[in-house]
């Protein structure tokens, strides 16, 4: 019986248990330790402005970023009016394009006028285009 339980712990340990080597010594090789460090994910904060809209209640800002979200409590960008008149906010995009609108007073959806570039969404719709290119 004893040979038995012998037999069990030598065949228990993998190869090379009983043997001590000394890393640090250098007396084996040791493996390389590669780390990855966090990679922080590429994105661009863009600030938007809207003007010509002082009387408006609420802006905000939506697209297909927050899924076309029609209001900030299913993920909207709500806008801040300035002393001016003139409604700001920002996002931080991650990389790629964005196409988006303002919606003002919470039904009204409109083109960025600061914005030149739009595309056509293929329904009939026309939308502002925002590009981020992270800096590396």
């Amino acid at each position: 019986m004893r040979l038995l339980v012998l037999a069990v712990l030598v065949a228990c340990h993998p190869p090379g248990y009983d043997k001590h080597q000394d890393i640090d010594a250098g007396e084996v090789d040791a493996p390389a330790i590669v780390v990855d460090a966090p990679v922080a994910a590429a994105t661009c904060t863009k600030s938007f402005r809207l003007d010509g809209h002082g009387s408006a209640q609420s802006v905000w800002l939506s697209g297909e970023f927050v899924s076309w979200a029609p209001t900030p409590s299913q993920g909207a960008v709500v806008f801040t009016r300035d002393a001016g008149g003139g409604w700001t906010g920002s996002y931080a995009f991650a990389a790629g394009q964005h196409t988006y609108k303002f919606i003002v007073d919470g039904n009204t959806w409109i083109l960025d006028p600061t914005n030149p570039m739009t595309m056509d969404d293929g329904m009939g719709n026309t939308n502002s285009v925002y590009v981020c290119t992270p800096s590396t």
